[in-house]
């Protein structure tokens, strides 16, 4: 399933530095399995968003993987905003994440207590998102959800003790 998302205001910068925060971590467009390369990952995501940040509103197509690696990037980001805040503006050691961050919030800079809002409107975001993923979920077609209970179930990985 691909999702879109529209993005509006100030929410194609926060993902963006969000994306920026994913692909500055070493190994995260590898697959956990084969140590290779994703095939659909965030970059491209991030290249096209970069042309939208100062549009009025973007959207973003997303696949299942890719949407479980936004919202870890999500979260990682939230991380490192409350860091900044304490840090009051030292470099992130996730690479660019800081000079991308100053970039695109350039009050950060000057008052490092803004990042606590930014993190805040990451956290109403990825609620927001969140909402209409499972909306979206809802409203697919029942066949999907009919292959699903097909699918053989996961036997519970450790024994059970005498």
């Amino acid at each position: 399933m691909t999702l879109a998302l529209k993005l509006t205001h100030d929410e194609p910068r926060l993902v963006y530095l969000a994306l920026v925060y994913h692909l500055g971590r070493p190994g995260s467009e590898l697959d956990a399995a084969t140590r290779l390369p994703v095939e659909r990952g965030l970059r491209q995501v991030k290249l096209g968003l970069g042309s939208d940040l100062d549009s009025e509103a973007a959207v973003i197509e997303l696949d299942e993987w890719q949407y479980a690696r936004l919202r870890s990037a999500m979260k990682g980001c939230l991380t490192e905003l409350r860091v900044y805040h304490m840090r009051e503006g030292a470099p992130s050691t996730v690479e660019r994440w800081t000079e991308t961050a100053e970039s695109l919030f350039p009050a950060i800079r000057r008052d490092p207590e803004l990042a606590l809002d930014l993190a805040e409107s990451m956290i109403m975001l990825q609620r927001r998102i969140e909402r209409a993923v499972a909306r979206a979920l809802a409203e697919a077609p029942a066949s999907s959800a009919a292959q699903a209970e097909e699918a053989p179930r996961r036997r519970w990985p450790f024994k059970a003790k005498s």
